[in-house]
């Protein structure tokens, strides 16, 4: 996998744990879906797992209070829908973290979205190799 291929598959990964995350019977656990993933796949889903767990818990270190995911949840409108229920994740609380959320993260404490070389050493890691 090179640097584009990362980058689709963290999109794609990203959207599909954001839909998972608002346990909706539409759409399978996270819990389910992590089973499921190969091992590049498995690592790119732990990443981005820690990175969201990392926000929240910055959010919570700053006395930042989070909204509940409930008005997303309801919205009707299925073009709106999709774009709020792929760019917005609900916490095991109710609560929600977005976009914005990450950003605000990644401004105060200079830490973002692992990249690819990061993955690479990973899979290194886990004996998977670096492509």
């Amino acid at each position: 996998m090179d640097e584009h291929g990362y980058a689709l598959a963290v999109r794609v990964l990203e959207n599909l744990q954001n839909l998972a995350s608002h346990h909706l019977d539409t759409f399978r656990s996270p819990e389910d879906i992590r089973p499921l993933l190969g091992p590049r796949s498995a690592i790119c889903w732990d990443t981005l797992n820690g990175f969201w767990n990392d926000v929240a818990e910055w959010r919570l270190q700053n006395g930042v209070p989070m909204e509940s995911s409930a008005p997303i949840l309801a919205v009707e409108d299925e073009e709106l829908r999709l774009l709020l229920w792929t760019s917005n994740r609900t916490l095991p609380t109710g609560e929600r973290l977005g976009i914005a959320d990450a950003v605000r993260y990644e401004k105060a404490v200079g830490a973002s979205l692992p990249e690819y070389s990061d993955l690479a050493a990973a899979l290194r890691a886990a004996g998977s190799g670096s492509s």
